[in-house]
């Protein structure tokens, strides 16, 4: 599907992501239940683990804009939030898409493991750092100025 209502939020969000060609492109936007619409995306899966996915991607503004309007954004928030994608359409874009396997994924059934981690040449840990390069590590303050960041720590707790 290319959309799915969320409980939680009452709202209809993207089921994938919101830069897959709808099937049935505008037509389907205009005229579908969005729950109904069904996108160009595409999985490939072994043994119930994902090996490779891909899709048809979106070539046209117009039907981007709409797209994100069935999501609920406002005109103002489509500008703010995606201009250059939109930018990018505006001079033009071929149809594309594609697929990208999974080579890790193919690993990890290969080699009978349940964990990405065993066959990634330099995996993170739990907490998503890197030990080989201790990522993420101290940053200069000259850094931080250059990029206009502060580090404000947190309130102390009583």
């Amino acid at each position: 599907p290319f959309y799915e209502y969320d409980e939680d939020a009452k709202k209809v969000e993207f089921a994938h992501n919101p830069f897959s060609m709808p099937q049935g492109g505008m037509d389907a936007l205009e005229n579908q239940d969005p729950l109904t619409i069904k996108a160009y995306q595409y999985d490939l899966v072994c043994n119930g683990l994902e090996c490779a996915s891909g899709s048809i991607r979106v070539h046209q503004r117009a039907l981007q804009e709409r797209i994100f309007k069935v999501l609920g954004y406002t005109d103002a928030e489509i500008e703010q939030r995606f201009k250059q994608l939109l930018d990018a359409l505006e001079y033009g874009a071929p149809p594309h898409g594609g697929i990208a396997p999974g080579i890790d994924r193919l690993m990890m059934i290969l080699l009978g493991t349940d964990n990405i981690r065993d066959v990634i040449a330099f995996p993170k840990t739990q907490n998503a750092t890197d030990p080989l390069f201790e990522a993420p590590g101290y940053v200069e303050e000259e850094q931080l100025r250059d990029l206009r960041i502060r580090i404000v720590d947190p309130p102390k707790t009583k």
